[in-house]
């Protein structure tokens, strides 16, 4: 290894090695390496005892991938100027800087109500460590960074799309790198192939005509991830057991019915305090006040007043906590974090998710789970797969062109893709069950024409045109035979 060179063992990749004494400095920050101590699969332990890894390792991976990219497309003759080249390589390792205690498990409840892209952008742009080395780069990195984040970015387009689309960075680490530490084969694509057949046509990432079995069978590992582990029952359960904790914590706070002071980690207690919202969202820091980089004037200055504070939370501070909280006066907060603590949780009435209504029974189910001492509000939980912050691929109606290709603009949804301004933060970065349109994935047919992907895949198509919606409810397993017996009897 050379002088000045860093470099990572890394389970998927082999050896990552750093270079760039500015992606060095930026990896050493103390909000970089507070992702180490967050769970990249949020509860997903409970289930697969292997996904301990951490979106410190991820990001890594996604900026890994984008270096490998971005050298393929010099490779073939493409010119990318350096500062293009570091602004994408800082998006790629910054893309998850935002994210709070377990993942997506509690994403919007503790944090304010705000999603992890916003917060992203807020560390980028904010009083950090981050920002001042960005800044020392060139002043305009904050904000080119903070645009790749949020959606609103006006330079080189395939660099956004690299960082967030249906084929992104992102994606092609985590899959790989969840697959492997769940233990599990279902997230497993040829990432080499699919690099190598990548280019770009008119500022947009397109695949290759050679390069197609590659990506459909990137499409089935999604697929196939998001039904298999992303959604797995019993992960779904350890999660609504933290966010049932939170919701009653939040509530018994705002009766004045407990001390935050006696029974929450220091780190935590602001955003205990904090609003009075629905399942914990904070008051005044909302979806519809975003515009431009993803921060309204008021948010904005919400988000600086909490930035710190929410920078020193992680899971560290929530486990303590629940471990506190078990032990609360509070029946529900005591036994529902004794649940997640010691894995006694609640039980699947579905043994796969039901794609059918279930509103009639639920009343019934209700009264059942009530005449048995608990609390409907608590034990008796709705959990509807568009609450799942894991994606498969999906096709817009006019992405998909009817004839064997068509030129970029050309009846591939190539305009629709990629939204800006309002909202956009809240949409861009694709996990979090946005149904926000995102870029389609564009591939060359037999004539050197630009399609979308599904016209050229009869396989991609069939994954991408059927849209599962589906729904499981999950109770305590002293009335889940009753319930059971309930839906049995409505379905029949």
């Amino acid at each position: 290894m050379r002088a000045g060179e860093q470099a990572y063992r890394d389970p998927i990749h082999d050896f990552i090695t750093i270079t760039d004494g500015h992606l060095r400095r930026i990896i050493d920050t103390p909000e970089f390496q507070r992702l180490r101590r967050i769970r990249q699969l949020g509860a997903s332990f409970g289930t697969y005892h292997g996904a301990e890894h951490s979106r410190f390792g991820h990001s890594l991976g996604a900026m890994w991938i984008m270096q490998r990219i971005l050298d393929r497309f010099r490779h073939s003759g493409m010119k990318i100027d350096e500062g293009t080249y570091l602004t994408a390589l800082c998006a790629a390792l910054l893309h998850d800087i935002g994210h709070g205690p377990f993942s997506h498990a509690l994403e919007k409840r503790v944090a304010a109500g705000v999603p992890h892209e916003v917060w992203s952008a807020q560390i980028v742009l904010g009083d950090t460590e981050i920002n001042r080395l960005l800044r020392q780069i060139d002043a305009s990195l904050p904000d080119q960074v903070a645009a790749i984040l949020t959606g609103t970015f006006t330079g080189p387009r395939y660099v956004a799309e690299l960082v967030s689309s249906q084929l992104d960075v992102d994606r092609m680490d985590y899959l790989i790198r969840d697959s492997l530490y769940t233990g599990v084969t279902y997230g497993r694509f040829d990432l080499q192939r699919v690099i190598n057949t990548l280019t770009v046509v008119d500022e947009r990432v397109v695949v290759a005509a050679k390069g197609v079995v590659a990506i459909e069978e990137y499409v089935l590992a999604r697929y196939f991830m998001y039904w298999q582990v992303y959604l797995h029952k019993t992960t779904r359960s350890q999660e609504w057991l933290l966010k049932g904790c939170w919701q009653r914590a939040k509530e018994l706070v705002a009766m004045g019915e407990m001390s935050v002071v006696d029974s929450a980690s220091s780190h935590l207690r602001p955003f205990l305090l904090q609003g009075k919202g629905e399942n914990g969202s904070g008051s005044g820091v909302g979806c519809g006040d975003s515009h431009g980089g993803g921060r309204g004037e008021l948010e904005g200055q919400l988000l600086d007043g909490l930035l710190h504070k929410y920078l020193a939370i992680d899971d560290y501070d929530l486990i303590v906590t629940l471990k506190s909280w078990r032990s609360h006066k509070d029946k529900v907060l005591a036994d529902l974090a004794a649940r997640f603590l010691d894995r006694r949780l609640l039980k699947p009435v579905f043994k796969v998710p039901h794609e059918g209504s279930i509103e009639e029974g639920l009343d019934a189910a209700r009264e059942v789970v009530a005449a048995h001492g608990w609390d409907p509000d608590y034990y008796l939980v709705i959990d509807h797969t568009t609450d799942v912050p894991y994606d498969v691929y999906t096709v817009e109606e006019g992405d998909v062109d009817d004839g064997v290709g068509a030129g970029v603009g050309e009846g591939v949804g190539v305009g629709d893709g990629w939204s800006g301004g309002k909202d956009a933060a809240f949409g861009v970065a694709g996990r979090m069950g946005s149904k926000e349109h995102k870029p389609p994935i564009l591939a060359l047919d037999e004539f050197g024409r630009v399609s979308e992907i599904a016209s050229l895949s009869t396989t991609i198509r069939a994954v991408a045109q059927r849209r599962r919606q589906a729904v499981n409810i999950y109770v305590p397993s002293e009335v889940l035979a009753p319930i059971r017996s309930l839906f049995m009897v409505q379905s029949s």
